[in-house]
């Protein structure tokens, strides 16, 4: 049995629901597809697909099994394409993750116009602030935004992205600027909940790294909820440049203990070492590149 031919059988009949549907999609009989599939499942010793006389349903095996098919006969697609020095016109499904809030504000936004330019790449996008196993998952490419520790995965750059304390004018003019960290202690604090690393605030004091564990009045856990918190009014927030970028170019937020603060936690573009850098990734990351400059668009420094 040719594995490969079997495999792509079971696709499509899994696209099209189908023994017929599957035999007309590919131009074979019906007999063949079904001789094909039965095979395929022997090799398993699983079933991958229940039949009755009129549909066919996919086993959970078979879901699983449909998932992994698809990037492995995508994966030998792309090789062949590279190999024929085709990587000129990339093509094909590209797979994404990226956490919410980048993802709503500065992945999502530029697609339209990267499919424009590469319209023979279909892109589907995995939003989840979930640490995700790019490899178990069939995924090409994660937006991640932490320091990288994970030294399986390629990690190209994208982006820096420091982080600001800000707060509302009206809240500043009520409760006054903090001219230094110490006096924080005095302010209402917006952080994720207690235990949260992220509620450590580092600052650069007398030329010493210094470490400030910031306890929230009010703590929330999701970073959108943080900033429209401190939108209205709520208190002072360490938040993300590609987060606040916007409001304090419109004097919504005004940074504050600026000279103080050290922190960058940069965007990454990450994809598992033992995969080929396929033309379609190679030409995403590009464009983020290109996208995003030495200096995005949301950093007001």
């Amino acid at each position: 049995m040719d594995t490969l031919s079997a495999m792509k059988v079971f696709c499509s009949v899994v696209e099209s629901n189908s023994l017929a549907g599957a035999a007309r999609m590919i131009n074979v009989s019906p007999s063949v597809v079904s001789k094909q599939l039965s095979a395929l499942e022997d090799r398993l010793g699983a079933r991958l697909i229940n039949r009755t006389t009129r549909r066919v349903s996919v086993t959970e095996e078979g879901r699983a099994y449909y998932e992994r098919s698809k990037q492995i006969i995508a994966d030998i697609d792309e090789a062949e394409i590279a190999v024929s020095h085709a990587h000129t016109a990339p093509q094909g499904l590209l797979k994404i993750t990226a956490p919410f809030t980048f993802a709503h504000r500065h992945l999502t936004p530029h697609l339209p116009e990267f499919i424009r330019i590469y319209p023979n790449i279909e892109i589907q996008v995995q939003v989840s602030d979930r640490v995700v196993d790019l490899v178990d998952e069939g995924l090409d490419l994660a937006i991640r935004i932490a320091h990288l520790k994970d030294s399986s995965l390629i990690a190209r750059r994208l982006a820096a992205n420091h982080r600001s304390i800000v707060a509302t004018p009206t809240y500043l003019e009520m409760h006054g600027i903090p001219q230094h960290p110490e006096e924080l202690s005095g302010h209402k604090l917006v952080t994720w909940p207690p235990g949260n690393p992220i509620n450590d605030w580092h600052f650069l004091i007398n030329d010493q790294e210094r470490t400030f564990k910031a306890k929230g009045l009010i703590y929330i856990d999701s970073g959108d909820s943080i900033l429209s918190t401190v939108l209205a009014g709520g208190g002072l927030s360490m938040l993300q440049a590609f987060m606040v970028g916007e409001y304090i170019k419109n004097k919504q937020l005004i940074p504050v203990l600026e000279d103080f603060v050290r922190e960058d936690i940069p965007i990454f573009a990450v994809y598992p070492s033992s995969r080929h850098l396929s033309p379609k990734v190679r030409v995403f990351v590009d464009f983020l590149l290109k996208k995003y400059g030495p200096q995005p668009y949301w950093i007001t420094k």
